[in-house]
């Protein structure tokens, strides 16, 4: 999906409204922008079953589950082909000032607001292409004193500022459109890439140019989205933006999948970044930093026990461009578990290498990436309660031993696309992404456990930028 970084928010500091020298005032103009995309998928995929049928009386209710096989063991084998569509429309609203300042929004609505048609009653449900909000936000901008935006979008190390990624190339490889085409293993780990940190509402500021340097920083209160409070009533949960202490907290230090449901609370995130050119090569080195606290767990008797480690990770990154030739790396490191959850008190702290390159001549890129990390998978460390020896409620798991819980995410993607016209692409692309950790059973309806699990997708279609 392209990032349209134009500029920021509704929230002015003193400076941004300085005096300037007067110019003609515009008033705000509208334009639709956005993109389709339609796609083949083959995918290999181990534990790509579909086992235990639902024996509810509609046949419908707890469908999303990947169930163990029943006794009679009946599995059938999901089907590896399939076509995929995806489409957003973005707004771009933008004005000017009498003195000069850029100002305006961008909205952007999406068409993929769930993983599966999702279930409301016997006779209603929501399905997957429902229309929801990917990201939006205002902004303003000086060319002097740079940009503030404020609303759902990504953070300077959650995308806008980073150096080494580099996915240019068919759908992005590891980090394209794969996940499309991909299933749940066990309805527990999934073969998809951790990805981005998200679009959680937040305020973010992105300097100018100075000498080659800009830098950037954000803050968010907590991981939730859009309007409201998310609190309907006032017995707190995650789905509440202004929980601090919830019962059930320690088990959502990695997100939900779906509706926004964590523990992650008070992110910030700084980045600075210098881009430049040396002997005809363009050159791009970040480096980040994301911290962030978490929701205390709620006990039954009233305490509230700190169970998680504040995320606090590291980020650098280059890259260099010369001749159609792009390469980059990329290395994180820190507390935090794969997608950017906040691990349990005592846990191991995550490593993440990414590398990646690409070449264009004309209208053909070609590329490939590689991402390979370490995280905590089951936690060494369980939530019982807190006693007056252990406030945090926390002791170690007697079953984690040599290893077991130790996850290691390996992937690699390659593609190409060929531009048929402005806006107008054709791709195919080949990715693999295995999962694996000591431990844990990726593949019950198989005998024995089966501790790792792989997805291979191949793409070919169609992509339309306007």
């Amino acid at each position: 999906m392209r990032k349209i970084l134009l500029g920021t928010t509704a929230v002015v500091g003193a400076a941004l409204l300085a005096p300037a020298v007067a110019v003609a005032q515009e008033a705000p103009t509208v334009r639709i922008g956005g993109f389709f995309r339609a796609y083949y998928g083959n995918t290999q995929q181990t534990g790509r079953n579909s086992t235990g049928p639902s024996t509810l009386p509609t046949g419908t209710g707890g469908a999303t589950g990947n169930l163990p096989a029943d006794s009679t063991g009946n599995i059938a084998r999901l089907s590896k082909n399939d076509f995929s569509t995806d489409a957003e429309v973005h707004v771009f609203v933008n004005g000017k000032t009498a003195n000069g300042l850029s100002y305006g929004a961008v909205v952007e609505i999406a068409f993929n607001q769930q993983e599966g048609r999702n279930i409301v009653q016997q006779r209603a449900s929501t399905g997957k292409s429902t229309a929801s909000i990917d990201e939006y936000y205002a902004f303003i901008a000086s060319p002097t004193f740079g940009q503030i935006r404020f609303g759902d979008e990504d953070g300077p190390v959650g995308g806008l500022m980073n150096s080494g990624v580099v996915t240019n190339f068919g759908s992005g490889g590891v980090y394209g459109d794969r996940e499309s085409f991909v299933s749940r293993q066990a309805n527990d780990r999934t073969t998809t890439a951790p990805g981005a940190l998200g679009d959680n509402t937040k305020i973010i500021y992105l300097s100018p140019q100075f000498f080659g340097f800009d830098f950037g920083a954000s803050f968010a209160f907590n991981y939730n989205e859009g309007e409201d409070t998310g609190c309907s009533t006032n017995q707190s949960s995650g789905f509440c933006d202004s929980s601090y202490a919830f019962t059930g907290a320690s088990g959502f230090g990695v997100a939900a999948a779906g509706p926004n449901f964590s523990a992650r609370r008070n992110e910030y995130q700084a980045a600075v970044r210098w881009r430049g050119s040396l002997a005809g090569v363009g050159l791009a080195v970040t480096g980040g930093y994301v911290g962030a606290g978490a929701a205390r767990e709620l006990t039954l008797n009233g305490t509230q026990a700190r169970v998680f480690n504040n995320l606090n990770v590291f980020q650098v990154g280059a890259q260099a461009s010369a001749y159609g030739f792009t390469v980059g790396a990329q290395y994180e490191h820190g507390d935090s578990n794969f997608f950017w959850g906040n691990t349990l008190r005592g846990d191991r702290p995550m490593d993440q290498f990414f590398a990646g390159a690409s070449y264009t001549m004309g209208p053909f890129t070609v590329g490939g990436n590689y991402v390979i990390g370490t995280f905590e998978g089951n936690s060494r460390s369980a939530f019982t309660g807190p006693t007056a020896g252990n406030p945090s409620g926390l002791t170690r798991r007697a079953d984690f031993a040599n290893g077991a819980g130790m996850m290691r995410r390996l992937g690699y993607g390659i593609g190409g696309n060929y531009r048929l016209a402005p806006g107008l692409d054709l791709l195919a692309e080949y990715s693999s992404y295995t999962v694996a950790e000591r431990g844990r059973d990726l593949d019950p309806s198989n005998p024995g456990v089966q501790d790792r699990a792989t997805a291979k997708v191949f793409i070919v279609g169609t992509r339309l930028a306007f």
